[in-house]
């Protein structure tokens, strides 16, 4: 494991396994430090993790139904690890071994997927830099190319809790997103792109998350600011999300429970909330949706921001 350190004592922990963020120690309205995303002690302990705590989720963010798709006329079936889905890219790059090289003030991470890999096409490189700025911004920059066309999207998913203690439902939310994706049973989207207005889904003002049940794709407007911000009312710390991606998974933890967690214990339901910055879900599969193809030999790149303050 790495730990970066900025000048204000904000601290982020990468380990190489899982490409995965480890802990982000962040201040309080008091400039008390806690531990924001849920974690394990050991790298080894994260070999036996099913949650992808804090992981780099590759190939494909998300489901895919069907565990399947289509491109260029020929269809490639891939794992199936979520019943007849493929979840996260099946057995994919949060349970490989990334390389790491330190920078002055983070780290890049990269890695190689073989063609065929879990099912995809195209031998794919990957590279993650992690910058941890003085003003307590943690920088995720992605860069990918594959030697055929394939699909891509890549996403972390660290599971946020900025109490350092409890559930998340009262944690405040903001979206800057008018429209949600509704899924089936299986959780893959219809292909419907819905109007959040007068919904459960409707964050575009502050305000609780008030229930767990949250599993969900939000189409983020289009243009830049922040995609979204989270705020924790006692201790005064709050976050907020920048992105050039097209959406972002909302996910209340609502199955952890069971989860091992720091220091022997075990996580609960609602412990944690993901904010998976993304390409659309099944969006192979879905031609009306914004597409992601990578096409052979160009570049992959995105950006998400993960802004911490407090007041």
């Amino acid at each position: 494991m790495y730990t970066i350190i900025n000048k204000r004592r904000m601290s982020v922990t990468l380990c190489r396994y899982g490409g995965i963020i480890q802990s982000v120690l962040a201040p309080d309205r008091n400039g008390a430090l806690g531990e924001v995303v849920l974690g394990l002690d050991r790298e080894e302990d994260y070999h036996g993790d099913s949650a992808y705590l804090g992981a780099t989720i590759g190939r494909y963010a998300n489901r895919i139904g069907g565990a399947a798709f289509e491109l260029n006329g020929k269809t490639y079936p891939l794992t199936k690890n979520e019943g007849g889905s493929c979840l996260h890219g099946g057995n994919g790059l949060h349970k490989r071994y990334w390389d790491m090289r330190e920078t002055e003030n983070g780290a890049i991470l990269s890695i190689e997927s073989p063609d065929g890999d879990e099912g995809f096409p195209g031998k794919l490189r990957v590279s993650l830099e992690v910058t941890l700025t003085d003003e307590n911004e943690l920088v995720l920059d992605y860069a990918a190319e594959a030697d055929a066309d394939t699909v891509l999207s890549l996403t972390n998913h660290s599971y946020f809790n900025l109490a350092c203690r409890g559930d998340v439902l009262g944690h405040e939310l903001r979206l800057d997103a008018d429209a949600y994706l509704p899924t089936d049973e299986r959780l893959i989207p219809t292909g419907e792109i819905r109007p959040v207005e007068g919904t459960k889904y409707d964050f575009r003002k502050r305000r609780p998350i008030g229930e767990g049940f949250y599993d969900t794709c939000f189409a983020l407007n289009p243009g830049g600011g922040v995609k979204a911000e989270v705020y924790e009312p006692s201790s005064g710390r709050g976050l907020r999300v920048y992105t050039d991606m097209p959406a972002v998974q909302l996910y209340c933890s609502a199955w952890l429970g069971g989860a091992r967690g720091r220091g022997g214990r075990t996580y609960k339901p609602y412990e944690g909330l993901c904010l998976e910055t993304q390409h659309y879900p099944d969006a192979p599969n879905k031609p009306s949706f914004p597409s992601a193809v990578l096409k052979a030999g160009e570049a992959y790149r995105h950006r998400t921001v993960y802004q911490f303050f407090a007041e």
